[in-house]
């Protein structure tokens, strides 16, 4: 992953992942955090994803997270696994690509709160 931008995981008494990302934003940083959570969820197997996005700087144009959502659904990682990304900055970026992700056939949905996204989570779960 590149330097700069980091991963920490923890899973959740009710078999939640959440995965929180920081750092400096960058295409490289984008890929190379969704690849360490398509390895985490392989492994972990969890019933949703919550992804706390705290990168700063530029946001991915549409077309490039176009690209990763593609190469995230095709991976399989995350089929039937609800993801709730929580964007505290740059929100008004990310609707494309909740857009995408569900386009895709990935159940998404972009958040700027983290307890907002919970619920959504668990109940999905429930």
């Amino acid at each position: 992953m590149e330097v700069g931008c980091q991963v920490d995981f923890q899973r959740t008494a009710d078999g939640l992942l959440r995965a929180e990302v920081s750092g400096v934003r960058s295409v490289a940083a984008t890929i190379g955090y969704w690849e360490a959570i398509l390895a985490q969820v392989r492994e972990a197997k969890p019933t949703g994803l919550l992804v706390v996005d705290g990168l700063v700087g530029e946001e991915l144009s549409a077309s490039e997270w176009k690209k990763l959502v593609v190469h995230v659904h095709e991976d399989g990682a995350l089929a039937g696994v609800p993801i709730a990304h929580v964007k505290p900055f740059s929100f008004d970026q990310i609707n494309y690509c909740e857009r995408y992700a569900n386009e895709a056939g990935l159940v998404a949905h972009a958040f700027r709160r983290e307890p907002e996204a919970v619920a959504w989570l668990q109940a999905r779960a429930g």
